[in-house]
């Protein structure tokens, strides 16, 4: 594309416009779910176009999607973490292996969640001690 030409650029702006519209949508479903897995699929499902890649609004419409994604994997994290340690003794061993279940849909851009998830794990199992 000629982006000297006005109508090139117009084009260009209307569909980075689009995209972060699309974002803001994406952001909202997010901040729905109520499962790791929900929200791992979400933050994935949206991609840049290449089009787009040198637009800044289009780029930061992404990374807004993908902050909200791991704030709110953050906040279904500790709220199994407070469940946990709120459980009995009897249903902490299931407590902890349905957590490691869900952590394990943390992945793409949500991965580095696991290890921060486990240590928070260790962190909950030594204060119950």
């Amino acid at each position: 594309m000629a982006f000297r030409d006005p109508v090139d650029r117009n084009m260009l702006r209307m569909e980075a416009r689009r995209f972060a519209t699309r974002c803001d949508g994406q952001v909202s479903l997010i901040e729905r779910a109520d499962t790791l897995r929900e929200v791992a699929r979400l933050a994935t499902l949206i991609t840049l176009p290449f089009s787009l890649s040198g637009d800044d609004t289009a780029r930061d419409a992404l990374r807004v999607v993908k902050m909200r994604a791991e704030d709110r994997a953050r906040e279904l994290v500790q709220e199994q973490l407070q469940n946990y340690v709120r459980a009995d003794e009897n249903q902490r061993e299931k407590l902890r292996r349905a957590m490691l279940d869900a952590w394990a849909n943390l992945t793409g851009p949500l991965a580095h969640l696991r290890t921060w998830a486990q240590s928070k794990l260790v962190a909950a199992e030594q204060q119950g001690e």
